[in-house]
């Protein structure tokens, strides 16, 4: 299912709450240009990128809500520069729990992995990915605790990295769909290995590191947006 049909299959509450988070990230991209030339450039600082090493070091962290991302690059892709790979702190049943101290904010918590962005070497998203549990450990959250975590996503920081958590934190909301149903083609990858292999052997098969794949592409993404925000005649449509 493309973008442009799943915006039409929406209410209209839900499509406002989309449209918002899309000018958000829009606007969000705007500054990281004006002021670091470009997304990427916000995290990599004008360094050359060493296959596998993290960007920035360490990785962003937004302590108050519990979300962690940082961005690599280890694949030699035509398109792909590099995926920033995204984690929410959670107890194994999706909870998490804030205590003081600087070292260990969250209790019987680890970084489990969300999903992964793929971006080109401007920066812009090219697709959205799962990677199975061996890759990056953590505990493994399935669809509903995930969906809930990204439903009420909010990444807020202060500092240089400020701009592109503002970003994320709209591409994320613009996306909700999409990651929904990349999130169930992950399960029915799991699902096919596990009647074979059985599902604690499937998780950690290593080779099978991407579960699931979905190509987007943000800029005409949001085109769809602006036309299906004039053709319902939403306020300040012309």
């Amino acid at each position: 299912m493309s973008y442009r049909s799943m915006l039409r299959a929406m209410g209209d509450t839900e499509f406002v709450h989309v449209y918002e988070y899309a000018q958000r990230s829009v606007h969000a991209w705007g500054d990281a240009t004006q002021k670091f030339g470009s997304l990427l450039q916000n995290w990599i600082s004008g360094k050359e990128v060493r296959e596998d090493e993290r960007y920035p070091d360490p990785d962003v962290l937004d302590r108050r809500h519990g979300y962690q991302f940082f961005y690599h690059s280890h694949r030699h892709a035509t398109v792909e520069h590099g995926h920033l790979h995204l984690f929410y702190h959670a107890t194994a049943s999706g909870n998490r729990r804030y205590v003081n101290g600087e070292n260990n904010p969250w209790q019987r918590t680890a970084p489990s992995h969300l999903f992964a962005i793929s971006l080109d070497s401007r920066g812009l998203p090219v697709s959205l990915f799962t990677v199975n549990h061996w890759v990056t450990s953590g505990h493994w959250l399935n669809t509903s605790i995930i969906l809930a975590a990204i439903q009420r996503f909010r990444f807020q920081i202060e500092g240089e990295n400020s701009v592109s958590a503002e970003w994320l934190t709209g591409f994320v909301g613009m996306y909700i769909p999409i990651i929904e149903y990349l999130l169930h083609q992950r399960d029915t990858t799991l699902s096919k290995l596990a009647k074979i292999h059985g599902m604690k052997e499937s998780l950690e098969d290593h080779q099978h590191e991407v579960l699931s794949v979905v190509k987007i592409d943000w800029l005409r993404d949001i085109q769809a947006l602006e036309k299906e925000w004039e053709r319902r005649k939403m306020p300040g449509s012309s």
